[in-house]
This record gives C-alpha cells, sequence and structure tokens, in this order.
C-alpha cells in the first residue's frame, strides 16, 4: 500500500516546561517506521528552552508557540489545526517506542469496527530506565471500566478515530488530570474500545508527573466527572442502571486520592458518601474493606476488621 493510501495519523505534542525530555519524545515520533504520520508540537507558553529545541527541527517538525492555555486546551487547538483521520497526542515527557504507531494503526485499518485501541505502556525512571509495564488486563469491557472507576486506557498508547472526536465532542478544558478519562467515558456510550497487548510507549515518573505528586487536587475533580457523565440526558438504560454501583466506586477512589493527600477528614466524608450512592453496597465484605480504608486508613482498626472479614469470607 502507498503511503497516500495509508490513513493519515495526526499526532499533537503540548510541550509546557519539559525541554529536558522534549528530543526524546520528538526523536521518537521522527523513528518511526509508519511512514504517514502528521506531527504538530505545541509550546504552551514555556518559559524553558522549549523554543530554543523546536527550533533545532524546523523542517522536520511542525511546531509553533502560543501563550500558556492549559494542556487540555493545547491538545483540542492542535486537533482542530490538522487532518488526520487517527488522532493521538503524546506528552513531552513520554515516547513512542519502535513500531508503535505503525501497530496501533494496523490493528484500526484490520478492525473497522473498533473507533479506539490502546496498547501497554513502559513506565520509567526520570531518566528513562525502564521500570515495568503496565500490568496485564482481560479484553477492555465498557461497563467494568465505568462501573468500577478504573482506567485501565494508556493513553501515550492510544489511538482514536477522528469521528469519534466529531460524534462526542473535544476533550473537556475544565479537565487538569482526566481529559483522557472522561473521553473515554464519553466515547465508549457510542463506540468500541480495543486493547492490544503490545508496548506501545513510555510514561516518564519523575516529581513533576502530575498523577504522582497531586493526588488531593484530583479527588474532587474524579467527583466533577462522574457527577457530569450521570447527569447526561443520552445514557443508555444498562448505564443508568450501573449508577448507584459507579458512584460509590467513584468515591472509594477519591477517598483514596484524599488519604493519599493526607486529608482524611475528606476521604471518611467520602468513604460515606460512597454507601449514601449505593446503601446496598454495604452487604458486600470489598466494600465494607474499602469503607473501613477510606474512613481510618492503614490503622490497627483497618487491620483488625480487615482481618475480620477476611476470616468471615474464607467460610
Amino acid at each position: 500500500m502507498n503511503r497516500e493510501e495509508l490513513p493519515l495519523v495526526t499526532v499533537i505534542t503540548p510541550a509546557y516546561n519539559q525541554a529536558d525530555f522534549l528530543k526524546d519524545t520528538i526523536e521518537s515520533v521522527l523513528s518511526q517506521d509508519y511512514p504517514h504520520i502528521e506531527y504538530f508540537v505545541l509550546n504552551d507558553g514555556s518559559t524553558d528552552r522549549t523554543e530554543e529545541i523546536l527550533k533545532e527541527y524546523n523542517g522536520r517538525v511542525r511546531w509553533e508557540s502560543h501563550k500558556n492555555m492549559g494542556q487540555t486546551a493545547t491538545i483540542n487547538k492542535g486537533w482542530r489545526l490538522t487532518k488526520g483521520s487517527i488522532l493521538t497526542w503524546l506528552n513531552s515527557d513520554d515516547t513512542f517506542l519502535p513500531g508503535g504507531v505503525r501497530k496501533g494503526v494496523e490493528y484500526l485499518m484490520t478492525h473497522p469496527e473498533t473507533a479506539i485501541v490502546f496498547g501497554d505502556t513502559l513506565l520509567t525512571e526520570a531518566d528513562g530506565t525502564p521500570l515495568y509495564a503496565s500490568p496485564p488486563q482481560p479484553p477492555f469491557d465498557y461497563m467494568r471500566f465505568l462501573v468500577n472507576c478504573n482506567n485501565t486506557v494508556s493513553q501515550p498508547s492510544t489511538f482514536i478515530r477522528r469521528e469519534v472526536i466529531e460524534k462526542v465532542g473535544e476533550l473537556d478544558p475544565k479537565f487538569y488530570y482526566f481529559m483522557d478519562w472522561d473521553l473515554w467515558m464519553r466515547a465508549g456510550l457510542y463506540f468500541k474500545t480495543d486493547h492490544i497487548t503490545d508496548v506501545l510507549s513510555t510514561y516518564r515518573l519523575h516529581p513533576e508527573s502530575k498523577t504522582v505528586a497531586q493526588a488531593l487536587k484530583a479527588a474532587p475533580e474524579l467527583e466533577y466527572m462522574y457527577n457530569k457523565f450521570y447527569s447526561r440526558t443520552d445514557l443508555p438504560g444498562k448505564v443508568l442502571k450501573s449508577k448507584k454501583r459507579a458512584m460509590m466506586n467513584m468515591h472509594f477512589i477519591s477517598g483514596n486520592y484524599y488519604l493519599k493527600g493526607g486529608d482524611k477528614k475528606k476521604a471518611a466524608s467520602s468513604a460515606r458518601k460512597a454507601f449514601n450512592e449505593n446503601p446496598g453496597g454495604i452487604l458486600s465484605f470489598s466494600n465494607l474493606r474499602k469503607f473501613l480504608f477510606c474512613s481510618f486508613g492503614e490503622s490497627g482498626i483497618y487491620r483488625f476488621f480487615r482481618n475480620l472479614f477476611g476470616k468471615k469470607n474464607s467460610h
């Protein structure tokens, strides 16, 4: 198949003050063996050497700078200014592994019923030293993803048909942490998502990584996301029926975020909200353990009841 007959893949990199990693990101895209990539780096008001580095790639990479507007809005802008029928974004501290783009595109080409495909991701140290791959998982199931409040979709390894964005809308700029999770939730109402076991990208862990450093701020955003989703008027019956369990699990996850952030009072409040959403959930030993953990943290009280429930559950 000629280059022009292959789907055009748009890769957007939103870059903000991560000059130390930017070259690795750019080179990982330029070295891909898929021949039809439209790559656009948007410098989101960086104050470090980002623009200086981008100038080194004049003629090889399309790029521009603008005043700081945030990661989500920057990605949306990039998608609007490009033409690819398959979209993704690669943050300026992540990289594609060799063959990553080709494998994602090949899956979509051979599975026309699938609108979003994602592979696995290799997590690394700040200096790029490999740590471990994202854990094995069963085939993607939208309702399990929604109800368990567990985002298993590795964003740097995800490829999206443009019609998804045309149908469900762009990334929501109100989100700082969960813009991808929110998109998967909305897209799943209309489109099929699949998982492949190939490791397609790397995700760099470092002190500035949002998901590592700022759990306390993530909790209210998670609550907002689920409240917004379940207030939609176009939800099918099976999704509406899942609301009690999904909202319960969301509050348990929020409680965990609050604990990581050191706010025990809000963690305990989240635990109470969980059973307010789904009173019947109290009949599950698993839910009781989650409730106690959010209420008391890794304390002697929690360990006592965890062991007690564990023994009862084994009989």
